[in-house]
């Protein structure tokens, strides 16, 4: 079994909180344990654990795959990247197709846990800082670091909120009227928390998974990029290329595979600059796993359940891919056909996967008809259509990424309810090396040199064409696709160019990490961006022929009504909806 990491030792905190009528109180619950009990050295480490938990998204107010930390739900399917997939069947969790449709409502309870997750996270942290102030046997020293880490995580429970919602309201430790308004910008708030973070967290920490001041500085870079603070974004981020180092005192670095990132034995790299720590625990019943991404999970035999094969890859996110001859995207022309796949096929029927070349990549984010998934059916390949509920409405592609492997199941997954939703404890990547390489080459482009945006951009391709093994058939010992993969080896010709091409190795590189429709949003391009897609995938799947995308709407979520019902004050709601809901 997987051994359990610094952050579920004392994950028995959890049970000490609870969300009432109002989603910012979460006061203690428990009779024998109170606030001043836990003002001690000893007691603010049980509540950072309890902080930290909440990265998963699993708090006492989540629903699973609607509050989870990888954010796949409100970014992967919103996209472009995937389909809701499932049967679009009335038992189905209706509220995520409507997601997936851009047809989100404020009275969503996916909405509104999502919501309560956030804050809770927040409430935790802010257990911390309360504690830190009143625990006697802590150095100045020790206060300094341990607010520095709670307001790391305070902060990004904040920055979780502000791309799902923009307007929301920040709440640090000395709130006591948890009526607030929501119409201030507060990014400069998170701004200040991550900075004070950096300044004040050591470099190398005692637990694996912890934040360090580096992981704060990559945080900070992130919330100046989405800004559009490419000036301020760029030295930092140059000083976390030289210097950054993980919480282990490992100099960042790309890992030498690519699908190292994605398995489980490879946790906590070089490459990795903040993940969330899952864990298979048998007596746990999966609340240490994955457990928001249960339904992603290939069943791996005849799909029996409504609740799996969901967060399908779609078909533009597969051709995008393709390579031409020089191994480099297809910008422009990658999505005029579909590459060759199994859609209407049943599984016994012959199929030939796509012949041209492609991105090794590909095979490491999607599972499709033809090629190995993982090691799994060991001399046969993906079977395909028993793997997914509905093609008509999922597509033919599973993911992969952050899957546990076959040989791997009882110490990076776990069983949970009734045999038939299996869960991942693969950590999962909310910050990685090659991450903040893309974010440097974004800052040449805007403010820049594009040769040092393109030498980024090469360094991330060249790992995946020198480093990364290609999946291999199982009967002929061949590599299982016409794999390709080349670098940008001529000088971009405009910053136009540049941009294009750096917005797309994004993608090809962080493709079903929960990334995408957060850039698009930030990037301003969303709507275009989406628009765009839908017009072509309408074409693909039946469920997405009459969907639009509504510019100055859809970008952000509702703020669930409940909580603005509970903010009124004087007769009138403090915390304002959303423009277009």
């Amino acid at each position: 079994m997987k051994k359990i990491s610094f952050l579920l030792l004392f994950i028995i905190t959890i049970s000490l909180f609870s969300c009432k009528k109002d989603f910012l109180e979460v006061p203690l619950q428990s009779s024998a344990v109170t606030e001043d009990a836990l003002a001690t050295k000893g007691g603010v480490q049980k509540l950072m654990v309890g902080a930290y938990h909440d990265l998963t998204g699993m708090s006492l107010s989540s629903r699973w795959w609607t509050t989870s930390g990888t954010n796949w739900q409100w970014s992967d399917v919103t996209s472009g990247d995937a389909y809701r997939g499932g049967t679009g069947g009335a038992n189905d969790e209706p509220e995520g197709v409507s997601i997936e449709l851009y047809q989100s409502q404020p009275s969503f309870t996916y909405i509104l846990n999502k919501f309560k997750a956030v804050y809770d996270g927040i409430a935790r942290s802010n257990d911390v800082l309360r504690a830190i102030e009143k625990a006697p046997d802590m150095t100045p020293e020790e206060k300094d670091e341990a607010r520095g880490e709670a307001r790391f995580l305070r902060a990004h429970y904040h920055f979780q909120g502000k791309i799902m919602w923009n307007k929301i309201p920040f709440v640090d430790e000395q709130v006591t009227d948890f009526k607030l308004s929501n119409q201030q910008d507060i990014w400069s708030e998170i701004e200040a928390d991550f900075r004070f973070a950096f300044q004040h967290m050591q470099e190398t920490r005692p637990y694996r998974g912890q934040a360090n001041k580096w992981a704060a500085a990559c945080y900070l870079a992130k919330t100046y990029l989405f800004q559009q603070k490419y000036d301020q974004a760029k030295p930092l981020l140059d000083s976390i290329i030289t210097m950054g180092k993980t919480a282990q005192g490992v100099q960042y670095d790309l890992n030498a595979c690519f699908q190292d990132n994605f398995d489980g034995q490879y946790e906590n790299s070089k490459e990795a600059v903040f993940q969330i720590q899952f864990s298979a625990d048998k007596e746990a019943f999966g609340n240490n796993s994955n457990l928001g991404e249960a339904a992603n999970t290939p069943a791996m035999w005849q799909v029996s359940s409504w609740f799996a094969s969901w967060k399908q890859p779609s078909f533009n996110l597969v051709n995008a891919y393709k390579t031409d001859t020089n191994g480099l995207p297809m910008l422009d022309t990658f999505n005029v056909t579909n590459m060759d796949n199994d859609k209407g096929l049943e599984s016994w029927e012959s199929f030939v996967p796509y012949q041209g070349t492609v991105d090794p990549r590909l095979d490491w984010t999607v599972g499709r008809r033809g090629v190995p998934y993982l090691d799994y059916n060991y001399g046969v390949p993906n079977p395909g259509k028993d793997w997914i509920n509905s093609q008509d409405f999922g597509g033919p592609f599973t993911p992969i990424k952050g899957i546990y492997r076959f040989d791997q199941q009882g110490v990076y997954s776990e069983y949970y309810t009734n045999g038939y939703l299996l869960s991942s404890a693969v950590n999962y990547n909310l910050i990685r090396f090659a991450d903040v390489l893309l974010w440097a080459a974004e800052c040449e482009v805007e403010t820049g040199d594009l040769n040092k945006a393109r030498e980024y951009v090469n360094r991330v391709r060249k790992r995946a064409k020198d480093g990364c093994t290609v999946t291999v058939d199982y009967t002929t010992g061949y590599p299982s696709a016409n794999y390709m993969i080349g670098t940008y080896d001529h000088a971009w010709s405009s910053q136009e160019v540049a941009r294009k091409a750096v917005r797309f190795e994004r993608r090809l590189e962080l493709a079903m990490e929960g990334h995408r429709f957060f850039d698009l949003v930030r990037w301003g391009i969303a709507a275009e961006y989406i628009n765009t897609y839908l017009s072509v995938e309408k074409t693909r799947m039946n469920h997405l022929s009459n969907v639009q995308f509504t510019k100055g709407k859809n970008e952000y979520y509702p703020l669930p009504q409940q909580e603005i019902d509970l903010s009124n004050q004087d007769g009138k709601p403090l915390l304002q909806q959303n423009p277009g809901y």
